[in-house]
């Protein structure tokens, strides 16, 4: 069995997970894209794609030839948990700018062109042509893609009953899945990865050097560069989309669903009973959970009296305030009574005031 690359990644895909902290993360040579590359948290070692909506401002490199840019396990992509088959049962295929919308923008094409021929040419090439060699390859692999996703739909959809097989509802996600697979093609997409066991080499490698007690309290803070994690390998979409699946169906807690707005598929941050997404659309419009949410808060104030009445009373002292620009205690009354009508309303929410309190105090204080 091989190891893990001891520094530089110059080809196929690795992939690792942390299921207590909902999150999978990857490295590859990406070699395009004018993707942009964040860090959150402060955290350097895991990196964050953030998509560039436009295909026809993507730039490749600036010596305009093809070339893999190599990445590292100690510097990563890190996504939520699932994402990659997330992505892959969502994706629109149906133009070679959409499929790199919504999926290859992330995961580049080493996973659906199997033979790296066409990534070895040295020869100078302008961003014009390699847009076009990346979709001459989008086409070449398409039905292969589309194959692949249809098979994994039909398989989560199974597994999650969420084509009305009411009848195994109570039976265990696992089971479900195990038995799914034996039954069907998608067994054959167990093959073709292998499972790195992870050592402590690299990590001595890189931290030989730090005292006993910072190593201690970096473990005891979970530094994600201190953590053994078993890593998939492969140079098929379809087999590390299967290793994905597997771990999703083996925790209780991370479900897969489909969201009631947008009927894209996805798996609840917070809560099990979530039934709006929280995906990133293309277009930069809201999120399905916050589209949701605001639907909410309209049928609230339609059904609530008491948020009714805080509406109208907003949006009159909104005005009254707009109307006098120059009186400034009249602005200072109005921060001070929104700020005291939120307060009211989130402790209703959370049901420490009834809802004849709330109302009573909107009345008294219009």
């Amino acid at each position: 069995m091989r190891e893990l690359p001891r520094h530089l990644v110059l080809k196929d895909f690795y992939m690792w997970f942390n299921i207590k902290e909902k999150e999978e993360y990857y490295s590859t040579p990406l070699y395009l894209y004018g993707v942009k590359r964040i860090e959150k948290n402060k955290d350097e070692t895991r990196q964050y794609l953030e998509l560039e909506k436009d295909i026809s401002k993507i730039k490749f490199n600036n010596k305009k030839e093809i070339r893999k840019q190599p990445s590292t396990i100690y510097i990563h992509y890190a996504e939520s948990i699932g994402m990659i088959l997330i992505r892959l049962l969502n994706a629109d295929f149906s133009t070679f700018e959409s499929a790199y919308n919504t999926f290859l923008y992330a995961y580049g094409f080493e996973l659906i062109r199997e033979d790296e021929h066409y990534l070895e040419s040295k020869e100078p090439l302008s961003d014009k042509e390699f847009l076009k060699l990346l979709e001459d390859i989008y086409n070449d692999y398409l039905e292969i893609l589309l194959e692949i996703q249809a098979e994994f739909k039909r398989c989560v959809d199974f597994v999650y009953n969420l084509n009305g097989n009411e009848e195994l509802r109570a039976s265990n996600t696992y089971s479900k899945f195990v038995a799914y697979t034996i039954k069907n093609d998608i067994y054959t997409y167990s093959q073709d990865i292998e499972i790195i066991l992870d050592n402590y080499i690299n990590i001595h490698n890189h931290n030989s050097q730090e005292t006993m007690e910072n190593l201690i309290k970096r473990i005891d803070d979970r530094d994600p560069n201190l953590e053994l994690h078993n890593v998939y390998t492969s140079t098929k979409l379809r087999s590390i989309c299967f290793a994905v699946l597997e771990q999703l169906v083996k925790q209780e807690n991370l479900p897969i669903k489909t969201c009631q707005i947008c009927g894209r598929y996805f798996i609840p941050t917070f809560r099990q009973n979530e039934i709006y997404c929280d995906l990133e659309n293309v277009d930069g419009s809201p999120t399905c959970r916050e589209k949701g949410a605001s639907e909410t808060y309209k049928k609230n104030l339609e059904n609530i009296p008491a948020l009714l009445l805080y509406r109208r009373t907003y949006q009159q002292k909104v005005m009254t305030v707009y109307r006098n620009k120059e009186n400034k205690q009249l602005k200072k009354d109005f921060d001070k009574w929104k700020k005291e009508a939120q307060e009211k309303i989130k402790l209703f929410k959370k049901g420490q005031l009834d809802e004849d309190t709330l109302y009573n105090w909107m009345m008294e204080n219009k």
